[in-house]
């Protein structure tokens, strides 16, 4: 029976495990490059809730405030489109950010579409009713009367544009804002959906797609009630997904 070196047979040990330790991490570095190759050339969503911090938004007979529902919603949807996008939101927390750092961190993503979340707000509480804006210019005065008119709220982003960067993005926005009026109406039944042109400072900053909507009228107390339910909340999440998913496909 030949005589085996113990000292060959350990150093031939190591050197099995070295190349296998090696040989995983080549597996291991070959794995992220791929999946940065992947993540580098999927689409960008950017989702903007609105207000935080000390701006509160819209608040509800019950005690709801705006800024609440918008991030909690971004969130749910960032959830719902998981690793098919590269999702950023604008705001992860409440805390506050003007609309130029909004539309600014936008622009820096070069993102493929822009959504920003609201709720209506009136100091009419059977006002009601979900609306899909983009953007579109209209002049100052008839802008004051309808939204006097209406009864709304003096919102943020009720405001006449600053910025003419949306411009060349109108025809895709209002196709984004129709394929998102299409699939919240088919989801969402307890109210209608609507869709609009307004010049929102919030969308006139923005180079990429882009829309606000407006989930319901927190001050009506029963969208109130809806927007805290949970199944509600998942529809909304499901249908703004589809209608993001839609919107994306069509544009390859």
């Amino acid at each position: 029976m030949p005589v085996i070196n113990k000292h060959y047979l350990t150093k031939s040990r190591f050197t099995l495990l070295f190349l296998i330790m090696i040989s995983f991490f080549i597996i291991s570095v070959n794995a992220e490059a791929k999946k940065l190759f992947f993540d580098k050339h999927k689409k960008i969503v950017v989702l903007d809730p609105g207000h935080g911090g000390h701006d509160r938004g819209a608040h509800g007979p019950e005690g709801t405030y705006e800024k609440t529902v918008t991030l909690t919603l971004a969130r749910m949807i960032a959830t719902e489109l998981g690793d098919k996008y590269r999702v950023f939101l604008i705001r992860t927390d409440d805390y506050q950010l003007d609309i130029s750092e909004r539309t600014s961190l936008a622009n820096h993503q070069k993102a493929d579409l822009f959504i920003s979340i609201h709720t209506g707000g009136s100091f009419l509480h059977q006002a009601g009713g979900m609306t899909v804006y983009y953007y579109k210019e209209i002049l100052q005065k008839k802008l004051l009367r309808e939204t006097a008119d209406k009864g709304k709220l003096k919102n943020s982003y009720d405001l006449i544009p600053w910025d003419d960067l949306q411009k060349r993005h109108k025809p895709a926005s209002k196709t984004l804002a129709k394929l998102m009026e299409h699939h919240l109406n088919e989801k969402i039944k307890y109210i209608e959906t609507g869709i609009e042109g307004m010049p929102l400072i919030v969308l006139s900053g923005v180079d990429m797609p882009a829309i606000l909507i407006e989930i319901g009228y927190l001050t009506n107390p029963l969208e109130e009630k809806k927007m805290l339910d949970a199944k509600v909340l998942a529809d909304l999440t499901k249908a703004i997904s589809n209608g993001i998913d839609d919107f994306l496909l069509k544009k390859q």
